[in-house]
């Protein structure tokens, strides 16, 4: 009886020993993903997995800061994949999967898809001074060239990527040599989303209506419709429609604008909203019987810089009760 007593207390000596020694590398976002990444896919050469324009930026960090009590052993895999209806992607599809073969660390390593392709020998830790890492990398996987190609004539075409998700994955696994487990995994997914359409709701419409489209408050809520899209932002402006003076619409809304007031800026940032109220300050009081019109703008990213276009212009009436009968 007391043998076995002693073995079990062996035992547990063991495994506690054996978890406290545990590898558990974990990816430091430093930032991480970047959030321009999705715009340049097309710089990826598919031969070597390489790409000048930086996807992601992590540093590896063993969690507990040891590296001496144990050798600490690791692996990193890399994957880019993408459904596209309108490429005829509809499943998960994988544009480059990559995977380094085990490398010994003796302190925390930057990682970023720029250091890693099949032409990489080697990485530098954050030693002082700086060891230099043996490491191989090799494409485990890649997409189609035919569909390769299609994306990238989208790229060209339109400035953008087709209409999609797009996901970015970085997987570490650390432990012993040889005997390697997956401790850390960050994936960032991005939706690209056709953005052309901007549709005004409400107040307003036509100019040759705008006896019918009359609203009843000095702060009326603008609202419009468009298909989201990552980093899309919106505009407004308001003028005043004065028949004595503007021929159309589109006249009096490069004119004079009651919003927003300073009139060098042009365009009053909504933010990522789809409605907007008129506000109670820094904008000048809508009159009673007035006319104004309105319209908005959207900015969204391309590869070729930011892409601005704008919605057709609404007229509207504020009310004139001292006037209504």
């Amino acid at each position: 009886m007391i043998f076995c007593k002693n073995k079990l207390t062996l035992l547990i000596f063991c495994l506690m020993t054996s978890n406290s020694f545990a590898q558990s590398v974990k990816l430091i976002p430093e930032p991480g993903f970047v959030p321009y990444s999705t715009y340049y896919l097309s710089s990826i050469d598919l031969s070597t997995g390489s790409s000048d324009v930086e996807f992601f930026n992590f540093r590896l960090s063993e969690e507990s800061g040891d590296y001496s009590s144990k050798e600490i052993w690791a692996s990193i895999q890399f994957e880019v994949s993408m459904i596209s209806p309108s490429l005829g992607i509809s499943d998960p599809t994988t544009i480059i999967l990559m995977e380094s073969d085990e490398f010994q660390m003796f302190a925390d390593i930057r990682i970023s898809n720029t250091f890693l392709s099949t032409r990489t020998n080697s990485l530098f830790d954050m030693s002082i001074p700086p060891k230099q890492i043996p490491l191989s990398m090799t494409i485990n996987e890649m997409i189609d060239f035919g569909k390769f190609q299609e994306l990238l004539s989208a790229v060209v075409t339109t400035g953008k990527l087709a209409d999609g998700n797009y996901t970015f994955r970085v997987t570490i696994k650390s432990g012993e040599r040889g005997n390697l487990s997956i401790t850390d995994d960050i994936m960032e997914t991005v939706q690209v989303i056709s953005s052309s359409s901007l549709n005004l709701i409400s107040p307003g419409g036509e100019l040759a209506d705008s006896l019918q489209n009359i609203i009843f408050s000095p702060y009326p809520i603008f609202q419009w419709d468009t298909n989201p899209c990552q980093g899309c932002e919106s505009f407004i402006r308001v003028a005043k429609f004065d028949p004595n003076s503007h021929s159309s619409t589109n006249e009096a809304i490069n004119d004079i604008t009651v919003l927003p007031v300073n009139q060098s800026e042009n365009w009053k940032s909504a933010g990522f909203a789809t409605n907007y109220q008129y506000p109670f300050t820094d904008a000048i009081d809508l009159e009673p019987g007035a006319i104004y019109v309105w319209q908005v703008q959207k900015k969204l990213p391309t590869t070729e810089g930011v892409e601005a276009f704008t919605s057709p212009i609404f007229a509207f009436k504020l009310v004139d009760f001292e006037n209504t009968s």
